[in-house]
């Protein structure tokens, strides 16, 4: 029987079920890591024999790359037509601060999956999750060197702000409960109001700071170097 013909043969039951089983996967892998979950876990939380579970997830990694995708997916469908609409750069590049953003604080135990448990993948699901987050990273890429053609930027390395930018954003969900109140708009203000313009009211004067910052290192190591050893 072909793959098509027995997808068309699953029902909404069937469907449902599913996506039980990646949310009871997704709490698991969260709270106690992929390595530490078995499939016999996922089968008692979600209510099913080992036979029944395999029927829903193929195996334990198919199911990682499964949640996986269900993160990058909604990020790369948003990020294209982002990345392709008529706006300045400063509009795609916040746009696509919220798209990320929306990720992180509605889907957080997604997002804790997706950063800590993605080197368990192996073989094509590994393959298929550097290709989207490449593709990923390369939409954003493209935002800011549409600001560098502009005259819009003064940084060069387009790669490194680029990977500011995510960092940024990435571990939001870490300290995102002591800060239930924000929204994803305010949040994505914040983050683009720091990485565009940063945190001083007035320039560095880089001559004065390089001449300050050496006079600090000198006198940090020769702190250092008093301390007795143990």
């Amino acid at each position: 029987m072909s793959a098509t013909r027995t997808e068309r043969g699953k029902t909404a039951r069937y469907y449902r079920k599913r996506e039980q089983v990646v949310n009871v996967a997704v709490e698991l892998f969260s709270r106690n890591g992929y390595a530490s979950t078995g499939v016999a876990d996922i089968g008692e939380a979600a209510g099913l024999a080992r036979g029944a579970l395999y029927y829903y997830i193929g195996s334990k990694e198919a199911l990682l790359a499964e949640i996986h995708d269900l993160v990058m997916d909604p990020l790369l469908a948003e990020a294209s037509a982002i990345v392709h609409a008529d706006m300045g750069f400063q509009v795609r590049l916040r746009l696509l601060s919220e798209s990320l953003l929306r990720q992180i604080v509605h889907r957080q135990d997604h997002v804790r999956v997706f950063l800590h448990e993605y080197r368990q993948l192996r073989g094509e699901y590994r393959i298929r999750f550097r290709v989207k987050r490449r593709c990923f990273e390369s939409e954003i890429l493209s935002v800011l060197a549409d600001g560098e053609r502009a005259g819009a930027l003064r940084i060069r390395d387009l790669e490194l702000a680029m990977l500011t930018f995510l960092n940024l954003h990435n571990y939001t969900y870490q300290w995102l409960d002591r800060r239930k109140g924000l929204t994803v708009a305010e949040l994505a203000a914040f983050y683009c109001e720091l990485f565009l313009n940063g945190i001083l009211a007035e320039p560095v004067d880089r001559d004065a700071f390089e001449v300050e910052l050496a006079h600090g290192r000198s006198i940090l190591a020769a702190r250092t170097a008093e301390r007795p050893e143990r």
